[in-house]
């Protein structure tokens, strides 16, 4: 919206969670956790988040640096620009399989859609790199997701590097397949393989119409419909 006054005001707030994220690192690593909620990915309570996380924290560093340099807060993007540079280094290291091209995650090194979801998000793989890791997400030994929430950044995911295509199909699969389970609202918790499945032990209260429900027409009116120029 261009609203510089704004955006200088919530600055500080946007820094203070970055030094706060400094807690959770060692050695340019996040540590794991098994508390209960530590980290929102999916609903899925076998999932490790420990690898998501690390990109979560990486796409938000990536938002930080840019508001630095609207602001021209150079010293402050000179150092996150830095640290950025050496915790992406760290997740590849730390966390990227090169025999299986997939990243994998905690201590059992855990395969999931979540984790090459939000490495590609954080910057670690991008471009056709990204495009081959998202393309290995549907291996049977990958665990998958089960809500618009993770479906909407997976789609977010596939847009970065160019998989329009992939993306425009998956939106169709995925929120059409409620559409064809009869949703009248898109639900928190959708599993193609097990559509009766809801965190509240029963699909009358599995959507309050969450804010994810929104994805299809954020998507489509962003990158698949055109004016009558023809322009995007």
């Amino acid at each position: 919206a261009g609203d510089l006054e704004t955006l200088r005001e919530l600055w500080p707030c946007a820094k203070r969670q970055m030094e706060l994220a400094e807690a959770q690192f060692e050695n340019d690593v996040i540590r794991d956790s098994d508390v209960l909620g530590w980290c929102v990915v999916d609903w899925d309570l076998n999932l490790n988040k420990q690898a998501s996380a690390q990109g979560l924290y990486l796409y938000a560093l990536k938002a930080a640096i840019r508001i630095a340099g609207i602001l021209k807060e150079e010293t402050d993007e000179s150092l996150l620009e830095e640290l950025f540079e050496r915790r992406r280094a760290a997740a590849l290291k730390y966390f990227y399989d090169p025999a299986s091209g997939l990243f994998e995650s905690g201590a059992k090194r855990q395969r999931s859609a979540a984790s090459q979801i939000w490495m590609v998000l954080g910057g670690v793989k991008e471009g056709k790199e990204a495009a081959e890791l998202l393309s290995l997400i549907e291996q049977d030994n990958v665990v998958q997701p089960v809500t618009p929430y993770l479906m909407h950044y997976r789609i977010e995911a596939l847009t970065s590097c160019g998989e329009y295509e992939q993306a425009l199909s998956l939106i169709k699969e995925y929120w059409g397949g409620m559409v064809k389970e009869g949703a009248d609202t898109f639900w928190e918790l959708y599993d193609p393989a097990s559509p009766s499945v809801s965190p509240y032990g029963g699909t009358i209260v599995n959507s309050y119409c969450h804010a994810w429900s929104c994805a299809p027409a954020y998507f489509l009116r962003k990158y698949f419909m055109h004016d009558s120029a023809g322009d995007e």
